[in-house]
């Protein structure tokens, strides 16, 4: 009975992810406004039905979608965040910025930056969570970081994430 649950398990997450990468690439090629959940459902070669059974709706895939990069950015409300440590996430960003552009404007940014919000409030010790609090910290860092990649500053990556931490967690402290 348990390697028949962990074998529809896997064939869930292959299908979720197949729905994930068709909608990714979908988004990024033709921009979100554009893509259908039917254009999702043929790029990732599954029935209408079996994208309503993993999501209820294209912006729940895209909020799902968020999730990774959502967790590296929430990170910075540890008191033990390092700059070292959003390095990656931010090399990605600027490796990525001409194709990921779409990410850091409307509609998409308002969705990302709820969704960060989410992440950070979670990660927010219980008797100080305040969703005001995490959806101005998930402005401030998606703002950094869009107008870090419109290379209007030339700041370096290390200096970005200095002050996505510092910040993050100066805003959460007042009270």
């Amino acid at each position: 009975m348990k390697l028949f649950v962990s074998k529809i398990d896997r064939r869930a997450q292959r299908t979720r992810d197949a729905l994930r990468s068709a909608f990714v690439q979908l988004v990024l090629s033709r921009g979100y406004d554009v893509v259908s959940i039917g254009d999702i459902c043929n790029t990732a070669n599954v029935g209408r039905s079996t994208f309503y059974s993993h999501y209820k709706s294209k912006q729940n895939l895209l909020e799902e979608s968020l999730q990774g990069p959502s967790g590296g950015l929430a990170a910075c409300v540890a008191a033990d965040a390092t700059p070292q440590g959003l390095l990656p996430l931010l090399a990605h960003f600027r490796e990525q910025k001409r194709v990921n552009r779409v990410f850091f404007e409307t509609p998409i940014r308002g969705i990302w930056v709820r969704t960060l919000a989410c992440v950070i409030e979670a990660r927010l010790p219980r008797g100080s969570r305040s969703g005001l609090k995490a959806l101005l910290v998930a402005e401030l860092q998606i703002a950094l970081l869009t107008h870090w990649l419109s290379g209007k500053f030339s700041l370096q990556p290390e200096a970005v994430a200095a002050m996505l931490i510092t910040n993050t967690q100066t805003l959460l402290a007042n009270k």
